[in-house]
């Protein structure tokens, strides 16, 4: 048994006065979190506004992490409360917390966390929004809908966030393309980036419509999710992006035109391909390389990409084949003719596509590469080759 008042009030004085490490502290709070002496909550309480009213995140994570464990699903009203408090920080140690809470008990913190995302207030309402968004259930739809229509832009993209299902639920996807003219750029970037996850040949519309939105990051969405849906319907839409003011839309639509494929979307990307601008040509290999299989002109063109004079362009040509699917033979093929390129960046990017392009010729390119004198490569090699011989390593 600990003196678990005199433990507390030790704690309170570290997170204080900051004279030892946390390792010094550190059994005490342990063995606070795992007292239940329920006892200490007044305290704790008072503890945890002190330090929320000083600014004091470091001692707001101690105190929180001490109530979660002692109180288990009482604390979450309070540590939610205190998430709702801007210290300036990251809170990653705060949330983790809760976010345990949570799947400790999803019943019960479904029913917190709803009632703070209807909260009077923004700044619970937020909290609760995000919190609810890792308990949500179909039947939140309505109440994300709701906010999706607040007054604070932060909640609206929450919202955004959150609401489940747009692709298989008819009142969540209209909720998003509603929220497409959003006035808020934020929510509209989020509600572009949800949509483009649904797979629904019904959202290639509303994004195309804002692909002329005044500004860039939406932009740049749009394009991204136009691609993710993959659908020819979007092919016009997205040669317009390619031509774009702004360098982000530009590469996500000349990406798009690759996931899309097509005659059209081919033209472009090959036209890209011949352009002065290296940083152009490295566009059209990363894209060319998804619209492998869906026209002939592609493979050739790959091969002259493989053999350009800038080695960025050549590195790009492999890192697109490896994000792809394509001809397994001309995949490899390309790889080995690269496997000995004069530029080292090449070489390193052929160490760290080898085995998705040629795993039967990898080992003996990864060995090689063991003696480069490149030592970022030998580096590369050495852990790929661990790779190779160890699957679940990272």
């Amino acid at each position: 048994m600990i003196d678990s008042h005199g433990a507390l009030e030790a704690v309170v004085r570290h997170a204080m006065e900051l004279e030892d490490d946390y390792d010094d502290i550190a059994p005490t709070v342990t063995a606070l979190t795992a007292c239940g002496d329920t006892a200490l909550v007044p305290r704790l309480r008072e503890v945890l506004d002190r330090f929320l009213d000083e600014g004091n995140f470091y001692g707001r994570d101690l105190i929180a992490g001490i109530s979660a464990g002692i109180e288990g699903m009482a604390a979450l009203p309070v540590l939610l409360r205190a998430s709702a408090r801007d210290l300036g920080d990251d809170q990653d140690s705060l949330q983790a917390e809760i976010i345990e809470l949570l799947h400790a008990d999803r019943a019960t913190s479904r029913r917190v966390v709803r009632d703070f995302a209807t909260s009077e207030t923004p700044e619970l309402r937020r909290v609760g929004l995000w919190a609810l968004g890792f308990v949500i259930e179909v039947q939140d739809v309505e109440l994300l809908a709701s906010a999706m229509t607040d007054a604070d832009p932060e909640v609206r993209s929450l919202a955004v966030g959150s609401i489940p299902d747009p692709a298989g639920n008819d009142r969540a996807f209209g909720a998003l393309v509603l929220a497409m003219r959003d006035l808020n750029e934020q929510v509209r970037t989020s509600a572009a980036s949800r949509l483009g996850y649904t797979g629904r040949v019904d959202a290639v519309a509303p994004l195309v419509a804002l692909a002329a939105d005044p500004t860039p990051r939406v932009r740049s969405m749009v394009a991204y999710a136009l691609g993710r849906l993959g659908s020819h319907e979007a092919t016009p839409a997205l040669l317009r992006l390619l031509d774009d003011p702004d360098r982000h839309v530009r590469e996500n639509a000349a990406d798009a035109l690759g996931s899309v494929g097509g005659p059209a979307a081919v033209d472009a990307l090959l036209v890209l391909a011949a352009d002065h601008d290296p940083k152009r040509r490295v566009q059209a290999a990363k894209a060319l390389a998804k619209a492998n299989d869906s026209d002939p002109r592609v493979a050739p063109q790959l091969t002259m990409l493989a053999r350009d004079g800038a080695a960025a362009v050549r590195a790009a040509t492999l890192s697109g084949l490896a994000s792809a699917d394509g001809r397994p033979t001309h995949r490899r093929r390309l790889l080995i003719e690269l496997a000995d390129d004069p530029d080292p960046m090449v070489r390193q990017r052929v160490a760290v596509v080898a085995r998705h392009l040629a795993p039967d010729a990898a080992p003996d390119i990864l060995h090689r590469y063991a003696h480069d004198p490149d030592q970022t490569l030998r580096r590369l090699a050495a852990t790929e080759l661990d790779r190779l011989t160890n699957p679940t390593a990272r």
